[in-house]
Formats: structure tokens, sequence, C-alpha cells
């Protein structure tokens, strides 16, 4: 019973973290002159995916690479069936075409480049070191496209800020309150992210406890209860950034956090403790996620929109993945 209310407890901080950081996220992005998107791929994205890189981490340092594997790939599954899914059934997501020939391939490829590195039936420490420097470069040339971008004169924020009212009029009386906006956009984010962190391990601390209760392997625990309550944040930051129209920060924040697993996470585990996998485990977590992760850009690129029919279908197969993966668990 207490872990019930443990897991219950914790999605309030869950809540109320990703609003503020989207909120602030989106308002920093206004102020600096820096697009939605790549405040979703970066700032938001950190924030969110900081329970994967505990979490996992944490389970390699423990010996457990079914756990930590099986996190970040049942959680770049969760991003793209689950959360996906539900933030177009609330309203259809517009998607950057910069996501579809971009950020989306570069999923699919470290995706792939994962399966090539553990055919030796693990992850090494090297392996770990590709993975966490590819992410750097990454971050580094999309930083650096964004002011490339910008220099020639490049279109900053795709969207208004999710308070500012009135701002194409503003007088020249207005202007100094634009500086406790920005320093109340930092707070938001500031206290946004530690709630994140508190609410997500609180949430798996129960999930834990009730999948031992009930006996379940530590793969499928690992796939279904602990990667989608350490993708809670992606999912709460992704449902208020569709309901507020911030298609950007929605998807942005979605695929920068697939990017930030993989690279960052995945890499960092290796780097502690080599991950030694079962063919299986492979087989089970990483063919899945890259399947959900191919399957999402025709959707994506059918009217430069996923629509709620599309967002059912995601959440259709996510569902049908985690039936197949408790109905043929692999091995513990």
């Amino acid at each position: 019973m207490r872990d019930v209310l443990l897991f219950v407890v914790a999605l309030v901080p869950l809540t109320l973290g990703a609003d503020w950081l989207v909120r602030g996220a989106a308002v920093l992005a206004q102020r600096l002159g820096v697009s939605s998107l790549v405040v979703g791929l970066t700032v938001v994205a950190f924030g969110t995916s900081a329970p994967e890189l505990v979490v996992s981490g944490y389970a390699s340092l423990e010996g457990l690479p079914g756990t930590a594997v099986g996190n970040v790939m049942g959680s770049t599954a969760a991003n793209v069936g689950l959360i996906v899914g539900l933030g177009a059934l609330i309203r259809p997501i517009a998607v950057h075409h910069r996501v579809i020939v971009r950020e989306t391939p570069l999923v699919i490829f470290v995706l792939s480049l994962v399966m090539v590195l553990s055919l030796n039936d693990a992850l090494g420490r090297l392996d770990g070191f590709v993975l966490v420097s590819g992410w750097s470069l990454y971050l580094f040339f999309l930083l650096r496209w964004e002011r490339r971008g910008l220099s020639k004169g490049g279109a900053g924020p795709a969207e208004p800020a999710p308070e500012g009212r009135n701002q194409g009029s503003a007088s020249e009386a207005d202007k100094p309150a634009e500086a406790p906006g920005l320093m109340w956009s930092l707070v938001r984010i500031g206290i946004g992210m530690p709630c994140l962190a508190y609410g997500a391990k609180w949430l798996l601390d129960g999930a834990q406890g009730i999948a031992l209760a009930l006996e379940v392997p530590e793969a499928v625990v690992a796939g279904t209860m602990i990667a989608v309550g350490t993708s809670l944040p992606e999912l709460a930051s992704t449902l208020v950034a569709a309901f507020r129209r911030m298609g950007d920060i929605a998807i942005g924040n979605v695929i920068g956090s697939n990017v930030f697993n993989l690279g960052l996470v995945l890499g960092t585990a290796a780097l502690l403790r080599p991950l030694v996998l079962d063919p299986m485990i492979v087989v089970r977590f990483v063919l899945p996620a890259l399947a959900f992760s191919v399957i999402l850009i025709p959707l994506a690129l059918h009217r430069g929109t996923v629509q709620r029919w599309e967002g059912a279908l995601l959440l259709l197969l996510y569902i049908a993945y985690i039936v197949w993966l408790i109905a043929f668990p692999p091995p513990s």
C-alpha cells in the first residue's frame, strides 16, 4: 500500500515540474532569441531525461545491465509510441521539417550503431565513449547550426511565449518588465528540474516495490514500469506543450530525449561499468525502439503533422509491444 501511495503522490511533482519547465523554457527561448525547437532538444530534453541517466547509471554500477539497457530502450519506445501517441490524440502535433530530415534519422542511426556495438554481446567502455562523444558532437553542431541560422537572418522562436500578451504592441514603458520575465522563467526552470528528478525517484521506488511484490522479472520491469516511470517527465512536458500549442517543444522534447538517452545515458552507463548483454535483450528492446523511430518518419511526413488517428496507431502499437514483452519476456 505504501508503494502504491508513493507511486501516486510522485505524479504531483512530475506534473508541476513539467509545467514549470515548459513554461520557463518557452519564455527563455523568446527572450534569448533561440528557437523553441532547440530549447526542446536541449534544455527540456536534458531536464526530463535526468531520471533515465540516474536510473541507468545506478543499474550499471549495481551490475544490472538488463535494467540499464531496458530502461533506455523502453523509454525510447515509450517516447514515440506512448508520448507522441497521447500528445497527438490531445491535439495534432505539427512536426518541424528539421526534425524529419535530421533529428529522427539521427536516432535511427544511433540505434543501429548500438546494435553493431553490441554484436559481441556487450557494450564496453570504449563503446560508451563513442556514444557520449557522438552526443557531445551532436549538441555542439546543433547549437552551431542554430547560431548560423540566426546570423543569416533566420527566425528566432517559431512560436509565441505562452504568457506573452500583446507583446507586439509593447510600449517603451513596458520594456523594463522584460528582466523580471526572464528571471521568473529561470526560476521556473530551476524549480521544475528538481521537481521532475525527485518525483521520478519516488515514482520509481514505488514501481519497484510493486514489481517485487508481484514477482515480475527484472528485464520486464525495466522495459515497462521503470521505462514508463522515467518517461513520465517527457509525457507530462509533451502533454503540457500540446495543450499550449507548442508543437516544436512537444516533438523536440521527445526526439531530444531519445538522442540524450541513446547517447549520454547509455554511454555513461557503459563507461561506469561494461554492460554484458544477452542477445535476446537486444532483440526485445533495441529492435522495438528502432521500429518505433522508423515508423515516426512516414507519419510525420504526412502533411507535416502527426494526426489524431496516427497518434491512436502509435498508442496501439505501443500497447501491443508491452503485451508482447510480458508474454515473451527476455531472460533475467
